[in-house]
This record gives C-alpha cells, sequence and structure tokens, in this order.
C-alpha cells in the first residue's frame, strides 16, 4: 500500500465525523458564492454542460467521472463513489468560484507548464505536498510500462511528450496537470515532476490545488 496522502486522511477524518461542522460551513459558504453567479457564465468559464431539461444543471467533467450541480436547489452530486465526498465537493466548489471570478479576464489555458513553485503563493502547494506524495509518484512510475498506461487511462489520463515519460490529467477542463518521469541513468538518479498550466491558480486556490493532486497520485500508485 502506498502511504497515505493528506486528502485521504481528510477523507478519514470525514468518516468519523471530525472536522464535519468546517467543511460543512465552507460548503454552505460556497453553495452562496455559486448562487450569485449567472449559471451561463459558470458553464462557460468551467467548459461544463448546462442542461436545463427537468432540474436546470451543469455537468463538470472530473477526472474520470463527472460533478453535477444542481440549480434547484443548488447542490452539488457526484458521478462516482471514489468521488462522493464532502471534501471533494468543497473541492469542485473551489473551482466554480475561483473560475466565475474570472470572467471578462483573458485568464484561459495557455499550454505553457510550470512547477508549483511558480504558481500564486506556491510555497503553499510545496507545503501541502507532503513526501509522501512524492514517494507516491515515484512507485508510480516504478512500475512496468503496462501498469503505468492502464493505470493513467483508468483515470482519464493521456500521455504527453515530456521528459522521458508523462500523463496529462485534466482534474477539470481548465485545469491540467501533467505528471512526468525521467528514467534515469548511471549518471543521474531517475525524476518525477508534477506540472501545472501557467493558468492554474485562476481556476482553483493553491490549497486545493495541492489536495486535488495528491488524490490522483496516491489513487494511481494505489492501482
Amino acid at each position: 500500500m502506498p502511504p497515505p496522502d493528506e486528502y485521504t486522511m481528510w477523507i478519514e477524518r470525514e468518516k468519523i465525523g471530525k472536522n464535519v461542522g468546517e467543511l460543512q460551513k465552507s460548503y454552505d459558504l460556497l453553495i452562496e458564492k455559486v448562487k450569485r453567479i449567472d449559471p451561463l457564465s459558470i458553464a462557460e468559464m468551467t467548459e461544463s454542460h448546462y442542461k436545463s431539461n427537468g432540474i436546470p444543471r451543469i455537468v463538470i467533467p472530473f477526472l474520470h467521472s463527472w460533478f453535477v450541480l444542481d440549480l434547484l436547489p443548488y447542490r452539488i452530486r457526484a458521478g462516482h463513489a471514489v468521488i462522493d465526498t464532502l471534501t471533494m465537493k468543497v473541492l469542485v466548489l473551489h473551482h466554480i468560484v475561483a473560475a466565475g471570478e474570472n470572467q471578462g479576464s483573458a485568464a484561459r489555458v495557455m499550454g505553457q507548464w510550470i512547477d508549483y513553485r511558480s504558481l500564486q503563493h506556491g510555497a503553499v502547494v510545496g507545503a501541502h505536498l507532503a513526501k509522501s506524495t512524492t514517494e507516491n509518484l515515484g512507485s508510480y512510475f516504478a512500475l512496468d510500462n503496462d501498469q503505468r498506461v492502464a493505470r493513467a487511462l483508468r483515470w482519464g489520463g493521456k500521455p504527453i511528450d515530456l521528459a522521458d515519460q508523462g500523463f496529462v490529467f485534466k482534474f477539470f477542463p481548465r485545469l491540467p496537470v501533467a505528471l512526468i518521469h525521467w528514467a534515469g541513468d548511471e549518471e543521474f538518479p531517475s525524476y518525477s515532476k508534477i506540472l501545472y498550466d501557467i493558468s492554474a491558480s485562476n481556476y482553483m486556490p493553491t490549497h486545493g490545488l495541492a489536495a486535488l493532486t495528491e488524490f490522483l497520485i496516491f489513487r494511481l500508485a494505489e492501482g
């Protein structure tokens, strides 16, 4: 088993009732913020799908799955059980609010990769990406190639032409992350790296970005 990441520990605390009150407060506050954003703007700024038949809702792609933002009443629903947690729903709402605040701006996915140190408040991301996350990423890339590819595809990943091997995943349509790896040789050890689009801070607060990254890498290492 890979070492547990911080997101998984949050879920364990949620299951036993710890911190649920604070999470629920965050959820309720973010829902109120989302209510003040035009639904069509939400769909546009997150590249999601607005559906008006039946209960009006917005379907938001997430990795290999999706979330649904119902508009009557406002609430978040998850597409699969593994992401059906209050913690993850709070992260989805953070994404919606951050994207909504960019309405009318030129912020778009640029296709330019940077590491966390170049992000807004990048030190926050670095502080949250615990040693276990680095270990899990190394464990994932230590698998044989067929396993690496199969696990990446399972979570919606696609090969990317960076380093010796890499995969790009989309937490949300406008929030990609790339996991890349150099195999190493007699002179240099193997090395893995996490890259974000230069626009990432426009679509997720830094602590949320770290939590999503930990979630993905832990699942890739776990199998």
